[in-house]
């Protein structure tokens, strides 16, 4: 609700801007028009009066060509958003922590040297989509992720390929006391959210989004759009 109210507001003062902008070039051109008619000789009426359709010409062309552009930005994103295999319209889902997709196959000996600097995909973002993640992977002797694998992403492979490209630049550091194996697998879920686009229903102790479960016993994923 708190990102729908900022995005209406912002672009009621966007509007406003742009006709204020709008009306104060037409006066500036319908007097500096004006004014340079009736320097050739016009009466001030016939000037005024060739000035004004002028410029009101010269605004309708404008508009109609303001609302083809709009019509060509509008396609171009559609396009873009089938070829991502985006969803049509702002959703999320809310995911349970407890989800066993998002179970590593053994407990975690490592831990995050630096938090890895995931890129929210940014076309998904302007369209208000959020989306998760789940990958498999390995750690090598230097603390770096290989073999990196999806487990299972919703509701775009946008998702799995900007935590796949942020799992690549993390390093790991193996936790205190632990017993480092190496070409154990473990899994780690991306969830991507948009602050304040969505909120769980129920309060749970991690505010995360929904992910779909395994084929055998999936239900249909949460799906809701989001608030704007």
């Amino acid at each position: 609700m708190l990102v729908r109210a900022t995005r209406a507001a912002s672009l009621m003062t966007l509007r406003a801007l742009f006709y204020l902008a709008l009306f104060v070039v037409v006066v500036t051109l319908h007097l500096g028009l004006t004014t340079a008619l009736s320097a050739i000789g016009l009466a001030s009426g016939i000037a005024m009066f060739v000035s004004g359709s002028a410029i009101l010409g010269l605004v309708l062309f404008l508009l109609n060509m303001s609302g083809r552009f709009s019509e060509w930005i509008e396609s171009h994103r559609e396009l873009q958003r089938l070829r991502q295999r985006l969803p049509s319209g702002s959703c999320c889902v809310i995911w349970r922590a407890d989800d066993p997709l998002a179970r590593s196959e053994e407990t975690m000996p490592w831990e995050f040297a630096v938090p890895p600097p995931t890129r929210y995909p940014e076309f998904a973002r302007k369209l208000g989509i959020e989306g998760v993640a789940v990958l498999e992977f390995e750690v090598n002797a230097e603390g770096k992720a290989k073999n990196i694998g999806c487990v299972d992403v919703w509701p775009s492979n946008v998702f799995y390929e900007a935590a796949r490209d942020a799992l690549a630049q993390a390093t790991f550091t193996p936790r205190r006391d632990e017993h480092m194996r190496f070409g154990a697998t473990y899994r780690v879920p991306f969830v991507f959210r948009i602050e304040g686009a969505a909120r769980p229903v129920e309060r749970e102790s991690s505010a995360l989004a929904s992910l779909p479960r395994p084929p055998e016993s999936r239900p249909e994923p949460a799906f809701a759009d989001a608030a704007r």
